[in-house]
């Protein structure tokens, strides 16, 4: 007796949510180079570099696939994600040069709250009062890492909130290029866009690269295509908001990566604020809407 294919083959969500998981956990990885990186090269090296090489990886897969490996439909929305891409870069890499690894983990994952008003306003997603709470939970957290009058509200975790919200508006854009594009060319002409808006800048801001480092960012590229990848994959089977659960795993992997990769253990203050960010981007949001 032959078993039923629904019984055989996850269903789409599903195999969307893995690939979101797969996804954050490459990015979180990625900031964990980052940060090791930028101790002897310019925010903006890192980001040519990364996003260089990525371009390059994703090459022969784009020849592999001919014509349709670098065909565009909308090269405006993609222009847009590739700018907000380099702001993006640039506040997170920024960020993670000024604060222990875990801080800034911790307030970059505040983008999960921005994104639900910005999918409520340009992806027509409803949200209830569970997650309008969990965003008041969130920015208390916010509130006590930053503390306001020490030096990490006044610059470094300002810079890691401004990163959160242009990450939250990247991954609107990033649904929007997933229903519409190619994953392929999607990627390489994204990555090209991104290294050569900052290829000038770091030229200027070049010092010169050991054979270690160079096989450092070869990794970090390669975790690049990984997680955008899997993350845009993930957009194109799957709704965002169903995909947020997902999105919320970086934080207990950035916090682990912190104490056992940087020796960086919080303070009770930045202990508590990580807490209510955890609550509340675990929170649940209610029943799903059907459709």
């Amino acid at each position: 007796m032959s078993i039923p294919s629904a019984v055989r083959r996850p269903s789409t969500r599903l195999v969307a949510t893995f690939l979101m998981l797969c996804g954050v956990a490459a990015f979180t990885l990625v900031d964990t180079f980052s940060k090791s990186l930028t101790a002897r090269h310019a925010p903006l090296v890192v980001m040519f570099m990364q996003y260089g090489l990525s371009a390059l990886m994703m090459l022969p897969v784009a020849l592999g696939q001919g014509a349709a490996g670098f065909r565009i439909i909308g090269p405006r929305l993609l222009v847009l994600r590739a700018a907000i891409g380099v702001v993006v870069s640039f506040l997170i890499v920024t960020s993670l040069s000024l604060l222990p690894f875990t801080v800034a983990a911790a307030l970059l994952q505040l983008e999960t709250l921005f994104f639900i008003p910005l999918a409520i306003v340009l992806l027509k997603e409803r949200a209830d009062w569970r997650r309008w709470f969990a965003v008041g939970l969130g920015l208390g957290g916010a509130f006590l890492i930053l503390r306001p009058g020490t030096e990490t509200f006044q610059l470094a975790g300002l810079v890691a909130l401004a990163g959160a919200v242009a990450l939250a508006i990247k991954n609107v854009v990033l649904k929007q290029v997933a229903m519409s594009e190619a994953t392929v060319p999607a990627l390489f002409w994204m990555y090209v866009l991104m290294a050569g808006i900052a290829a000038i800048p770091a030229w200027f801001a070049w010092g010169g690269m050991s054979l270690a480092d160079f096989g450092l960012f070869l990794v970090s590229a390669a975790l690049v295509n990984i997680s955008n990848y899997s993350m845009l994959r993930a957009f194109s089977m799957a709704d965002a908001v169903q995909l947020t659960p997902a999105l919320h795993t970086a934080l207990p992997i950035a916090v682990l990566i912190g104490i056992v990769v940087f020796g960086e253990w919080p303070t009770p203050f930045v202990w508590a604020g990580i807490a209510l960010i955890f609550l509340a981007t675990f929170m649940p949001s209610g029943p799903e809407k059907s459709g």
